[in-house]
């Protein structure tokens, strides 16, 4: 799925400059049948920013867990919220939900943070990078168990030097996938690789410290040449691309005049790999390869093949993560850093065949979605679909 962050308009004129801005309005998520059928949700809580969600069998006995989100993403934490809650509902775990959005304000987040130590919840989960880091800084030591959700490599991101453990009380899981995996992952398609045009938005802080840079620093141990293609932001991308790719694609043509030897790599960088069709006609038939399985989708448009963690995989090891804390099955500190493994694979071979790419038969084996010669779907979460 495609993260989209989508701004909040303003609602009215502000006379006054100074004046506070906006409470959040939390009216974009869209609760699915199955969280209904499992919870009673009350979207006027008496605060624009916060919904309640009972267990409908009853809230006696149940925990209480705030779950913190910072920005409106509509696909994105729509789907965290009701994967979460279906998590717990299929663990048999009754919990009553607090879900709160600050809208990037950290006034907001703070008073959600507050009010969590009045309840006070036994649980509070975040949604997201910029959320989790809230935690880390303003809630770290607190005696009430955390745990992160839908957020980047902590370790790349500064928030722990160890993926044994934080050894605090807050519980990390993550999104990427580890880099040598990924390399391991890549030699497979191309087993001589040795140039990486790595696909990037420079401006994209947590795709720039958890993929860029890990992939960079691991170049030399693993014998490759990483060429940069980079954008600035979603308006210029168009005409950066088409001014950046035919000097990268001349510079990997002199290391590797076939191609043969080589791959494009798209980082989950929004700007970058919205572009993806444009991406396409000047790669001809130089592989691209996607770290987020979104770019993988049905006809031309598409990745060849995407190597990383679908949104719904991290989401449901974080939710079962929170379930185990929750219960007293595991301390927080003790959990290691949550990691999809192996990772999900996206195959479309309608581009393999165009560009002439033999796909490893144990990629087909182990992927969670698969394109058709005719590209249409086939295989959707590891099942195939008729």
């Amino acid at each position: 799925m495609i993260i989209r962050v989508l701004l909040v308009l303003a609602f009215g004129l502000v006379a006054d400059p100074t004046a506070a801005a906006a409470r959040p309005v939390l009216d974009w998520v869209v609760y699915d049948d199955a969280t209904l059928d499992s919870y009673s949700v009350d979207t006027d809580a008496g605060d624009t920013a916060r919904h309640v969600a009972v267990p409908r069998d009853g809230a006696e006995g149940a925990k209480r867990v705030m779950l913190l989100i910072p920005s409106r993403s509509v696909e994105a934490y729509t789907l965290a919220v009701n994967t979460i809650l279906q998590v717990f509902a299929r663990r048999q775990v009754p919990a009553r939900f607090d879900i709160w959005y600050y809208d990037n304000d950290e006034t907001v987040a703070l008073e959600a943070l507050r009010w969590s130590y009045d309840q006070p919840v036994d649980l509070i989960m975040s949604a997201g990078s910029s959320a989790t880091s809230f935690l880390r800084a303003h809630h770290s030591g607190h005696a009430i168990p955390a745990v992160t959700s839908a957020s980047k490599d902590p370790i790349a991101s500064g928030h722990l030097s160890d993926p044994s453990g934080s050894g605090t009380n807050i519980a990390y899981t993550s999104i990427n996938v580890e880099t040598g995996t990924l390399v391991a992952y890549l030699r497979r398609l191309i087993p001589d690789l040795n140039t990486i045009g790595l696909i990037y938005s420079e401006n994209n802080d947590s795709a720039v410290l958890t993929q860029v840079n890990p992939l960079k620093a691991a170049a030399d141990r693993h014998g490759l040449t990483i060429i940069d293609v980079t954008v600035t932001e979603r308006g210029s991308a168009e005409q950066e691309l088409e001014d950046g790719l035919p000097k990268a694609l001349e510079r990997i043509r002199r290391l590797d005049p076939d191609f043969q030897k080589s791959i494009l790599l798209v980082t989950g960088s929004t700007a970058a790999y919205e572009r993806i069709a444009q991406i396409n006609r000047h790669a001809g038939r130089l592989p691209v390869v996607s770290m987020l399985p979104d770019i993988v989708r049905a006809g031309e448009e598409s990745a060849l093949l995407s190597i990383g963690v679908n949104l719904t995989s991290a989401l449901t090891l974080a939710a079962v993560y929170a379930v185990d804390v929750v219960t007293g099955d595991a301390r927080p500190g003790d959990l290691p850093v949550g990691t999809v493994a192996p990772p999900d694979l996206a195959i479309n071979f309608l581009i393999a065949d165009r560009i002439g790419v033999k796909i490893p038969f144990s990629f087909l084996e182990s992927s969670t979605f698969v394109y058709d010669r005719e590209g249409r779907q086939v295989v959707a979460f590891g099942q195939r679909v008729f």
